[in-house]
């Protein structure tokens, strides 16, 4: 029974740490900050999720199962808003794109239209 435990304790790590290394990588590759963030965002979560997991089938006692958990459910509320409000922020701030990224009309009227066609009134 120890031995399975161990083993799926490292097969979580190892997924981790797997996904914590894909956003570096995105964070170091990716042309703009949409980019960058959304990698960073989805990868960074999952990957420290799967490393609270670990730790919370490794650790003994309810309470520090408690506080594993309060991270856990910290790290899955704030990572996904602040993600979404680092974004919205430089949207609001004109930050460019990514040559060919097309948006759609989110937060105004103006931002994200298509071009006009010509002819088009």
């Amino acid at each position: 029974m120890e031995v399975a435990r161990d083993i799926i304790v490292l097969i979580l790590l190892l997924g981790g740490y797997f996904f914590l290394a894909v956003a570096v990588i995105g964070l170091l590759r990716l042309p703009d900050l949409y980019n960058r963030i959304h990698a960073m965002g989805k990868c960074d979560t999952l990957g420290a999720g799967l490393i609270l997991l670990a730790m919370l089938i490794l650790i003994p006692g309810a309470p520090n199962v408690i506080k594993v958990l309060m991270i856990m459910g910290m790290v899955a509320i704030v990572n996904p808003v602040m993600t979404h409000l680092i974004m919205k922020t430089a949207y609001n701030l004109d930050v460019p794109m990514a040559k060919g990224t097309i948006t759609t009309n989110v937060y105004d009227k103006e931002k994200g239209k298509f071009p006009k066609e010509e002819g088009e009134r």
